[in-house]
This record gives structure tokens, sequence and C-alpha cells, in this order.
């Protein structure tokens, strides 16, 4: 099924110390604006790109590499989310007529070759991205840690999930450039060829204008043109011989979803016992103490205590009553703190992101060599120790009140 956006055109004005501005579009015919650069774009700020309204299981987008080599070509843009949902851009600006259908072709030609590779494949092609991008040997989890903490189970999860969307072809596919004119008949052809992927395919034009006259100064304009919704397809095996024994087996792409519950599955959680006896081994006993206080004083406050596999986090339950909880902050057995993934709760829930922006940016201030994530805002830009935690807890206990009571009064109106 093809689902047309909300397209439409017009000329975007700048209000700007009392004058209007009136932006002018870069032609996407011109020269002088290359490719490269909307793919620079992209990778630096995945968050232009309207994945949330196209599939919301891929985002945030966490950019992985540029140019990734396939058997059919090289991706423009990859990128993945933190539950192991990968995106494939192909940037294009329209100059040649002919290359309109043929891009269509082209990314699916992508995604078949990524359904062949094993997780392991896919390691190895971001390495060595990487190490011609940064000269470091980083792979897909390390890269993925700069942008998102991950804890052992959750690394587990995402190794997992990202091997059997590699597997399925459950692969979110996006063609991007300014200036589209592909008609959504023309992109039938080339869908009806991939049957066995249960990919989604959308176009998505930037409008780029030019604001006055400092080069640096542009206006992006994202528009959806038009998706693909993916069908739910079924394999119904018939396995046994005697009447007695027939049992019907249905798969569907269904079952391509990872369970979203932290506690589903079957890793095994730690305990209370087990988690502060691992903590105290690896940061002494001072740390258990204020680890014990840290979620006494949460608890106290609303929070609730949700132990993982290596690791405990202290969430707040929605106000509402509907069982979702808003993740704050997550503690693990080596000694370090991080914030808890937020966004996907706060927008299920209808709720400003900016409650979470703003409480990142205030913690990430009270402690040494951390910074508000540039691009996730709700997250630092790395791990936090305990000990330094500590030194600035009274503060920091304070504006974890603070934020519980902006989000409650946002969730009661």
């Amino acid at each position: 099924m093809l689902i047309k956006g909300n397209r439409f055109g017009g000329q975007p004005f700048l209000l700007e110390g009392g004058r209007v501005i009136k932006p002018t579009r870069i032609p996407f015919t011109i020269q002088g604006f290359p490719e490269e650069w909307m793919q620079r774009l992209l990778h630096g700020y995945p968050e232009v790109l309207p994945v949330q309204e196209i599939e919301a299981g891929f985002a945030p987008l966490i950019p992985v590499g540029r140019e990734i080599g396939v058997a059919a070509g090289s991706i423009d843009n990859l990128f993945v989310s933190p539950e192991g949902y990968l995106t494939l851009v192909e940037t294009k600006l329209w100059r040649n007529p002919e290359a309109r259908r043929e891009v269509v072709g082209q990314i699916l030609d992508y995604a078949k070759d990524m359904a062949r590779w094993s997780y392991t494949d896919l390691d190895q092609r971001i390495r060595a991205y990487q190490q011609q991008a940064t000269g470091s040997d980083v792979g897909l989890v390390d890269t993925v840690k700069k942008y998102y903490p991950l804890d052992e189970a959750e690394e587990r999860n995402f190794i997992d999930n990202v091997s059997k969307n590699l597997g399925r072809g459950r692969l979110l596919l996006l063609i991007v450039g300014d200036g589209i004119r592909e008609s959504v008949e023309e992109m039938v052809e080339y869908l009806s060829r991939s049957p066995q992927l249960y990919f989604t395919l959308a176009l998505i034009e930037l409008q780029v204008f030019q604001v006055g006259d400092d080069p640096r100064r542009r206006l992006v304009i994202p528009q959806l043109v038009t998706r693909t919704r993916e069908i739910t397809r079924a394999i119904v095996r018939v396995e046994g011989v005697q009447p007695e024994q027939v049992a019907l087996k249905i798969e569907t792409d269904l079952d391509a979803e990872p369970p979203r519950s932290p506690a589903s599955g079957s890793r095994r959680l730690i305990t209370a016992e087990e988690f502060f006896e691992q903590l105290q081994k690896n940061k002494g006993p001072e740390a258990v103490t204020f680890a014990q206080r840290l979620i006494r004083d949460c608890e106290a406050l609303g929070l609730e205590t949700v132990w993982n596999s290596g690791s405990f986090s202290l969430k707040l339950p929605d106000p509402q009553g509907s069982g979702l909880r808003i993740g704050v902050f997550n503690v693990d057995r080596t000694g370090y703190i991080y914030l808890g993934y937020s966004q996907g709760q706060l927008e299920k829930l209808q709720l400003p992101l900016e409650l979470s922006y703003d409480f990142a940016a205030q913690t990430a201030a009270l402690l040494p060599g951390i910074d508000q994530h540039q691009v996730q805002k709700g997250n630092w830009n790395k791990f936090a120790t305990l000990h330094d935690f500590q030194k600035q807890y009274d503060q920091m206990i304070k504006i974890v009140a603070a934020y519980i009571e902006k989000i409650r009064k946002s969730s009661l109106g």
C-alpha cells in the first residue's frame, strides 16, 4: 500500500530582529550544490529526517556510516536505532531525469544485499568506515554507545535485534533529495520485485533555502512525499503426518518485532544483593552505600527501581496510570550512572521532549567532563561516575524532584 504525505509548496519567511527575511530557494539543478553536502547534513543532524512519522520504531536515528559498500554499490547514509532497526538512505539531486526511476531499484538492491549479511558482516563494514573516517577500530555497538548508553542486557538485545532485522530484511529505506518528482505509479514496479523483504520505503524531499548572503545560513524544510505501508505476510506450516499429530504453525512478519518490555525474554535479571556485591567488588563499599541512598531517595520521590541483568533503572510511572514508565537514571555494577532513555515514553504520552532536554542539560552542567548530547538531547554525551554524581548529590536530587513535578503537571494538564 502506498501513502502520500502531506506535501505542499510555499515560501518560508524568517522573522528576525523586527524584520522579515525571505530565504532564497537553492535550485536543485545548480552544480555548486553537491549531494555530499546533503549526506554530511544527514549524518551530522539525522533528526532532520521525519522518521517518527514513517516508522516510529526506527527512531531515533544514530548515524553509523557513510558510503557503506554493498555488492550493488554503496549506501550513502546508514543509521540504526537503539533497538536495532536499520535505516538506509540514498540521497539524490534530480539533475538527471533518468535517475528518478533507477534510484528506487538501486536502494532495493542495497536492501537485498544487506539482507544476506550477518551481524558480523555489518560490524566489519562499520569498523572499516570508522577506521577510514576517524582512524579508530570501532564497531557497531561502540558507535551506538557514543550516542545512546547500552547496559549489558540492552547490548545483547541490540545485537539480537540487528541480526533478526538483517535476516528478515526488516529495513527502512529512505530516498532523500530536493525536487523529487517521482510518481507513486512508477514506484510500484520496483516494489513488486522484492516481496520477501519486510521493508518500508519512503521519499523525502528536502527543500533548501539560502538565508541572507551568508552561505553558511541555510534553511532546510523536510517533507514526506510518499511511503509504502508494510503489509503483513504469513507462512502457514503443516507439521505432522497422522491426523492426531497434525499441527498448524503460522509465522508472520510481525514476529520480527522485538519485545518492548525490558523484563521480557529469557534473560536473567540481577538481584539487588548480587548487584551490590558486584558493585562493592568493582568500586568499594562507599559506592554501595551511595547507590542504596540514591534508590531510597528516588523511591521517596515516586520513582520505581527496575532491576536489569547488570544494572538497575530508576523510572517514573506515568502519572495518568497508563503503565508506561519514564526512564530517569541507570546505574550499572561497574560504578557508572547515565540518563534513562525517556524520549520514546514521553512521545507516547504526548509530553514535550523539552522536559528531558532541560533535565539532561541541568544535570550535565553539574558533572565534570559531561555535556548534553548534541544530537540525542535527552542524554549526556558519555557516562558519569557515581563518585562525581555523589559530589553534587544535593543539587542533583533537587533537579530530579523538579523534573518529576514538571512531568506530573504536564501529564495532568
